[in-house]
C-alpha cells in the first residue's frame, strides 16, 4: 500500500486537485527573468552597436521593445538596424509571454489562492495547544464542530478534497492528505497538539493513525472511532487513550432517555454549554498549589472560586463523587469541577499555583 501523501492546503471550498501550487508564480518568475535578460542584451547591443551610454542604451532597449517610437539615439547603421529587426522579433515575444502570465495570474485567481494558501500555511505554523482531526465524515464533522463552538483551535486532515464544502467552516484549516503519513501529521502540528481525534471509516484505518501518531507523540492523547464493536481491544493495543463507538453510545443514550430522562436532561445541559454558561472540567492539582495539605472544607472552593466539586481523584485510586469535607488535596489529585467558565478559570489558576479573582 502506498502511504505517499499529497499534501496541499486549501480553502473550504476545493476547486479540483492542483499538481504544484506554486507553479502560476514560478511560470510569472521565469517570464519577467527573461523580459529583463532580453532587456538587458538589447542594452548591451545598443551600446555596442550605437556608441551609446548606459543610460542611452537601456532607454533604446525599452522604448524599441515596447514599440514606443521615439527618436533613435546614436548611430544607425546597417548593423544597428539588423539588430533591431531580431532584438524586436524576440523581445516582442517575451514580452507577450510574461504580459500573458501576469494576466492570467490576476484573472484566473491564482494569485487570490496563493496568498489565501500561504496565510492557511503562517496559521498553521503558529498553532500550538490544538487539536487534530483525523476523517471528516459525520462524526469528524461533529467533533470539529464541537471544538469550533468551545472556540478551541484546530486542523482537520482528510483525504477527499470533495469534502470539507460546509460553509460552518470557512475559512478553517483543512490539510488534504493520507493522515497515516508522518509528513501530514507533522504539517498538521503534531509536535504542539494537545490532543487528536481519529475518526476515519475504518478500524484498520484508525489503529494505523494511533500507531503512527504513538510513534511521534507518545504522550498525545488519542480518542479513536471504533466502527465495529469487537475493535477496541485492537485500537487500545495501538494506543488509544480514548474509544468512542457511536453504536454503543446511541443505544446507550436511546435507552437513558426511557430509564432515566431526567439524568440524560442534566448531562445535555452541561454538555450544551451554549444554551447555559455551565461547564464541566478536570483539573489537576500542581504539587506548588496552595490547595496541596489542605481538605475541602478548609479550601472552600466554592466561596473562593465559585465552582462545586462534584468528584475527586487521587492518583491510582479512582474518581470519588462528593467526597467528604475532611477529604485533604494532595499534589497530582485530579478535581472534577461543575460551574461557569468564570468560576472554573479561577479554580484552575488555584490549582496551578496561582491566586483566584474574584
Amino acid at each position: 500500500m502506498d502511504w505517499a501523501a499529497d499534501v496541499r492546503f486549501r480553502t473550504p471550498f476545493p476547486q479540483g486537485p492542483i499538481q504544484d501550487d506554486d507553479a502560476p508564480l514560478k511560470r510569472l518568475r521565469y517570464a519577467l527573468a527573461l523580459l529583463v535578460a532580453v532587456i538587458f542584451a538589447g542594452g548591451l547591443g545598443y551600446h555596442l552597436l550605437s556608441k551609446l551610454n548606459a543610460l542611452d542604451s537601456f532607454y533604446m532597449a525599452i522604448t524599441t521593445l515596447f514599440t514606443v517610437g521615439f527618436r533613435e539615439l546614436g548611430e544607425v547603421n546597417a548593423r544597428t538596424k539588423l539588430f533591431t529587426i531580431f532584438y524586436l522579433i524576440i523581445g516582442l515575444g517575451v514580452a507577450t509571454y510574461a504580459i500573458s502570465n501576469l494576466t492570467a495570474l490576476l484573472l484566473e485567481g491564482d494569485l487570490r489562492g496563493y496568498i489565501m494558501e500561504r496565510r492557511m500555511q503562517k496559521r498553521l505554523d503558529d498553532l500550538k495547544d490544538h487539536v487534530i482531526v483525523c476523517g471528516f465524515g459525520k462524526m469528524g464533522f461533529q467533533a470539529s464542530w464541537e471544538l469550533k463552538k468551545a472556540g478551541v483551535p484546530f486542523v482537520i486532515i482528510e483525504q477527499d478534497e470533495t469534502k470539507g464544502r460546509s460553509p460552518r467552516f470557512a475559512g478553517e484549516l483543512i490539510l488534504y492528505g493520507n493522515a497515516m503519513d508522518d509528513l501530514v501529521l507533522e504539517r498538521a502540528g503534531i509536535r504542539l497538539a494537545k490532543g487528536l481525534i481519529t475518526a476515519l471509516t475504518t478500524d484498520a484505518d484508525n489503529v494505523l493513525v494511533t500507531l503512527t501518531v504513538k510513534q511521534i507523540r507518545p504522550d498525545l492523547p488519542v480518542v479513536a472511532r471504533s466502527a465495529k464493536l469487537g475493535t477496541e481491544r485492537q485500537l487500545k493495543a495501538a494506543g488509544a487513550d480514548h474509544i468512542v463507538s457511536p453504536y454503543e453510545i446511541g443505544g446507550r443514550r436511546m435507552a437513558g432517555l426511557l430509564l432515566k430522562p431526567e439524568m440524560m436532561s442534566f448531562f445535555d445541559i452541561v454538555l450544551q454549554q451554549e444554551q447555559l454558561e455551565l461547564g464541566m472540567e478536570r483539573i489537576a492539582i500542581a504539587p506548588g498549589s496552595p490547595l496541596v495539605g489542605q481538605t475541602l472544607r478548609e479550601a472552600r472552593l466554592r466561596h473562593a472560586t465559585g465552582s462545586l466539586l462534584v468528584g475527586l481523584v487521587h492518583p491510582n485510586t479512582g474518581l470519588r463523587f462528593n467526597p467528604p469535607g475532611d477529604e485533604r488535596f494532595q499534589a497530582g489529585d485530579e478535581l472534577l469541577i461543575m460551574g461557569p467558565a468564570e468560576a472554573l478559570a479561577n479554580l484552575t489558576r488555584l490549582a496551578r499555583q496561582g491566586t483566584p479573582t474574584r
